[in-house]
């Protein structure tokens, strides 16, 4: 009685948890397996998602944001603003020595217009012709533009020059594109101071009225205007890969 009563409570205990076992995978046992090399522990599985490991503290300070940029006059560098001062004086000139020569043959069309309506012409009278088609308003109107478009240049030839000249040193043996460049500079500024001595010498001769030397330092007035920004802007140019 005893043998069959045990016998019905093991095969009570040992029969729900056969049925039981046949739901369990690798992972359940996993449980109690390590979780990597070493020392046993609780597996990965049992915790759900993965650990990640925190990296580790550091000593660094806070630098704070990144030092901006070094600029010149809100430009690049001095360099850019040097060839930007560069550029606008030697066409701003160009404008001024264009604009020049339109005044120039505004003038002479008018004086020979007022010249061939008299019916006997006398040179003495060129002068007062000159003077007065100098006073008139178109004449006045590319006069005033003339002198703004020069003002204009050269306040970017003074920057240019002054930027330019932090820039000197030592030059290359040979005939190079700096040392070119270098000549221009002092080419085109020695035009720039003919060019101001002739102006006062063109208001002296209109002053007193003297058409041929006023003629005279109109053409050379002229060529030089043209020479300038010429000058200028071909020094800009060989240096376009330095």
């Amino acid at each position: 009685m005893k043998k069959t009563l045990g016998l019905a409570l093991a095969l009570a205990v040992l029969i729900p948890l056969g049925s039981s076992a046949q739901g369990l995978t690798s992972k359940d046992f996993a449980y109690y397996l390590p979780s990597g090399p070493g020392s046993l522990g609780i597996s990965l599985f049992a915790a759900g998602d993965p650990v990640v490991a925190e990296a580790p503290a550091t000593d660094m300070p806070d630098l704070g944001p990144a030092p901006a940029a070094s600029t010149f006059l809100g430009f690049q560098s001095k360099t850019a603003f040097h060839r930007f001062s560069g550029w606008m004086s030697g066409g701003l000139l160009l404008a001024a020595g264009v604009v020049g020569g339109i005044h120039a043959l505004d003038m002479i069309n008018q004086a020979h217009a007022y010249r061939d309506g008299l019916e006997e012409f006398d040179p003495a009278t060129c002068g007062p012709i000159v003077a007065s088609v100098y006073g008139s308003s178109s004449s006045q109107a590319l006069r005033w533009t003339h002198v703004g478009l020069l003002a204009a240049g050269e306040s970017f030839y003074i920057a240019n020059g002054i930027t330019g000249s932090s820039f000197m040193g030592k030059l290359e043996p040979g005939w190079n594109a700096p040392r070119i460049h270098r000549y221009a500079f002092f080419a085109h500024l020695g035009l720039m101071v003919a060019e101001g001595v002739i102006g006062f010498l063109m208001s002296d001769a209109m002053q007193s009225q003297d058409h041929e030397v006023f003629s005279e330092l109109a053409m050379v007035h002229a060529g030089i205007g043209i020479a300038i920004p010429v000058v200028i802007l071909g020094a800009g140019i060989i240096m376009k890969d330095y």
